[in-house]
């Protein structure tokens, strides 16, 4: 997994002069020894300008600021000014001072268009985002129909070639399952679907091992996302001990027939260690279709059945949290 050096620097500001910036840099290097090691940092250093050159994600707060800014007068120090100065520099200022002030008395009509198209962009922005998470969401209950008629496609989801997105794309439930991972914590990942939250834990810079059932699905994710996933079947569902402290599940267990999941919840008491944390969520009704004709899951969970069940396994600590996605995210440990 790629891992992101804390050494990397980068500076946004169109005002900086990159150019500038390193000739000060190599001209103080140049004043005093420098080691092997300072060197090999300073070169992992890079400098990204804002765009077109280099990408930035749109900052509505930012822009209406850099818009309101205005001229501001030099600050003299570039030598090619060293004649301007005393009265001269005072009255080339204030000329300087008023200029701005009467222009942005002037454009008081083209600042308020201004924000009128502002605050369109940000509405259409929003409804974008909206859209993008309505397809996905018709796309995988397409995707998944097919995969159950034996028809042979290749899914091609939106984020699964970007690294980059709008954390709403996560189910609410998905997200309280990231906040309980820490990059410090050793995770293993089971039943990912089809990888959008590995790439979620990815951005975080969490490792992780991951293990899918699913062989079309297994397939997807060492192609387009994690090469280093594992693919099991139903007869084996867990890797060889040792497993990682923490087990997370973030698929709806109610999709998985009844013999697996008490297949599995045996084997994870039998093969996990002592202090494992295990995260799971479920759901008794399916939120992926917009149909008012739910398909019936193949388990049904009771709630009180599972606590009871899991305490006869010899977890400890059960928890559920009843999220507002429908879905409730239970944890405990070994």
């Amino acid at each position: 997994m790629e891992e992101r050096s804390p050494d990397i620097i980068e500076i946004k500001d169109a005002a900086v002069n990159v150019r500038e910036l390193m000739e000060e840099i190599e001209s103080r290097l140049a004043r005093r020894p420098v080691t092997k090691e300072e060197l090999e940092k300073l070169s992992r250093w890079k400098f990204s300008p804002e765009s077109p050159e280099g990408y930035r994600e749109f900052d509505a707060a930012e822009t209406a600021h850099l818009f309101e800014k205005g001229i501001a007068p030099p600050k003299f120090t570039n030598p090619k000014f060293r004649f301007i100065r005393g009265p001269l520099r005072w009255i080339f200022i204030s000329m300087v001072e008023f200029y701005a002030f009467l222009d942005k008395k002037l454009a008081e009509n083209r600042t308020r268009a201004f924000y009128s198209v502002l605050n369109e962009l940000i509405l259409l922005r929003g409804d974008h985002e909206k859209l993008k998470r309505k397809f996905e969401r018709f796309y995988n209950e397409f995707v998944e129909l097919n995969y159950s008629l034996r028809r042979e496609i290749k899914p091609e989801f939106l984020w699964s070639s970007e690294f980059l997105y709008e954390e709403e794309t996560l189910e609410e439930s998905e997200k309280l399952l990231v906040s309980m991972i820490t990059p410090a914590d050793s995770v293993l990942v089971l039943n990912p679907e089809w990888g959008k939250f590995l790439k979620h834990l990815l951005k975080a810079q969490i490792e992780f091992r991951c293990v899918s059932w699913n062989t079309n699905q297994y397939e997807f994710i060492k192609e387009q996302i994690y090469n280093s996933a594992e693919n099991l079947s139903f007869d084996e569902l867990l890797p060889q001990p040792p497993l990682p402290s923490k087990i997370v599940m973030p698929s709806n267990l109610c999709l998985l027939p009844n013999w697996v999941l008490e297949k599995l919840f045996r084997n994870l008491a039998q093969k996990s260690a002592p202090g494992t944390e295990l995260l799971f969520r479920y759901s008794n009704f399916s939120n992926r279709f917009a149909s008012p004709f739910q398909p019936v899951l193949l388990t049904q969970i009771g709630e009180s059945s599972l606590r009871e069940f899991l305490r006869k396994l010899g977890f400890k600590n059960v928890a559920e949290t009843k999220v507002g996605d429908g879905f409730a995210v239970v944890s405990f440990r070994k």
